[in-house]
Order: structure tokens, then C-alpha cells, then sequence
């Protein structure tokens, strides 16, 4: 992973979205808009993985994608569903669990029209089209750097060195999941997100861990490892707070 795809807390306030860039209309959103719309559009792509019945990392290399392009380009120009549906393209040949573009196309279709079949058959080959067009859109502004690296396999070997239960470690990897629809993969490298969220696990099941993930040997950490994953752990747990009121305003249906 090189650090062009890492970003501070000063960049993820002045994006392309919210400072009105490549807008024919100079509109700029707000942070909080802009969060919002970066987890609808990695909602969108978990439900075409689901309705693919392709591999979590399929989803997981989508998302890390969406969120690298949208630091380049603007949510106003680029609608977060048609770059979600050219992440998933482009991730299931980088993490070789393909699928033909006609199924892409098909699942991105049911998907954006929430199960109408009559309105994803008319819709079909228009996907088709937009896929492959922002497909190549999606390669040049993430510079063809396909270099995904996600956090799973450090926290196995954390795990494993560390003595931490696997339900431990399957905590962790879900809060991993759970947080590509924030911005955490653009702040943290995935050796920090591994040991945040392993740390988060420990804490959330309150369980008594009395060694150091940051003395491992078998995982090479940044020198301001402990500072980046109290930062990690705090955006983490952000995330979850978000949700959660997200959650009380909801209405019933």
C-alpha cells in the first residue's frame, strides 16, 4: 500500500465533494453529506456482492476503491451506485472471484431499483454500458494502483502470536467489515487497523488481555503505532456512534 492512499483528518475535509470541484454548479457538500453518501455507496456494493454470492474481500477491495476515488474525484459528478457497480467490476477481477459483466450489470440493476425485476430488465444493458465506461474512470483516477492490502491477515497473525481467542479475532474482523463504510481506510494503514480492532474486541467483550499486540514480531508496525491506533479506535467507535443515532432517527416502516 503506498502512501499516496493515505490522508489526514485536514483531507478528508477538503475533498473534491466538499469543495465543489469538477461541479458544473460550484456545489459543495458538507462533511457529514459526504459520509453519508460514502456508506450508502459501500451499502450498495455489499448488497451486489450478497446478490452475487461472491467473497467478503470482493466487498472489502470495492469499498477500499470507492473511498480511494472519491479523495480524486466528486460525488456530484460521479453518482456513488455507478462507481459502487464499477468497484465490484474491477475488485472481482483483482481478487479473481469474477463474474461476467452481464451479471454484474443484472445485480447492480435489482439492487438500485430495491428487487424490481421489470425495472432491472429495462435498466440491464444500460448498466452494462455505464459499468464498462466507469470501470476505466475508476482505473485512471485510482492510477491503475491496484495494490489493495486489507487488515485480516495481521489480525490472525496478531492472534495467533498473542494467544487471542478466535472469537476474538472474529470480533475484530467484523468490525473491520463493519467500518469500510467510513473514511478508517484512508486514514490507517491495515497493520493499525488490525491492532485498533483487535484492541476494539478486547474491549467491547471486556476480556482480560495482559500482553502488548505492539511488541509483535510477526507484524511490522509503524514507530507511532500506539498513538495511530488510539486515533484508530477512536474513529471506529465514531463510526458505531453514528450509526447508532442514525439508527433513532430511522423511521419505522
Amino acid at each position: 500500500m503506498t502512501e499516496q492512499w493515505l490522508f489526514s483528518s485536514d483531507d478528508l475535509v477538503n475533498t473534491p465533494s466538499q469543495c465543489g470541484e469538477y461541479s458544473p454548479l460550484d456545489k459543495a457538500l458538507t462533511p457529514g453529506e459526504e459520509l453519508e453518501l460514502r456508506l450508502r455507496g459501500c451499502g450498495y456494493i455489499h448488497s451486489v456482492v450478497q446478490r452475487l454470492n461472491m467473497h467478503q474481500v470482493v466487498a472489502s477491495t470495492a469499498c477500499v476503491l470507492f473511498h480511494r476515488f472519491y479523495m480524486r474525484q466528486s460525488f456530484i459528478k460521479y453518482h456513488q451506485y455507478q462507481i459502487g457497480g464499477a468497484c465490484v467490476l474491477l475488485a472481482s477481477k483483482v481478487e479473481e472471484n469474477k463474474r461476467s459483466l452481464k451479471e454484474i450489470s443484472r445485480a447492480c440493476a435489482l439492487v438500485a431499483s430495491k428487487g424490481n425485476t421489470s425495472e432491472a430488465d429495462k435498466a440491464h444493458e444500460t448498466w452494462s454500458r455505464l459499468l464498462k465506461r466507469q470501470e476505466i474512470v475508476l482505473l485512471e483516477n485510482c492510477c491503475f494502483d491496484l495494490d489493495v492490502r486489507h487488515p485480516y491477515a495481521f489480525i490472525d497473525a496478531l492472534a495467533a502470536e498473542s494467544k487471542v481467542p478466535v472469537f476474538l479475532a472474529k470480533a475484530a474482523t467484523a468490525h473491520v467489515n463493519d467500518c469500510l463504510r467510513s473514511t478508517v481506510c484512508l486514514r490507517f494503514g491495515p497493520s493499525v487497523i488490525a491492532v485498533a480492532a483487535l484492541y476494539l474486541a478486547i474491549g467491547v467483550h471486556e476480556y482480560e488481555f495482559r500482553g502488548s499486540l505492539f511488541e509483535s514480531r510477526a507484524v511490522d508496525l509503524p514507530k507511532n503505532a500506539v498513538e495511530e491506533t488510539e486515533l484508530c479506535v477512536m474513529e471506529m467507535l465514531e463510526f458505531y456512534r453514528r450509526e447508532a443515532d442514525s439508527e433513532k432517527h430511522r423511521p419505522l416502516t
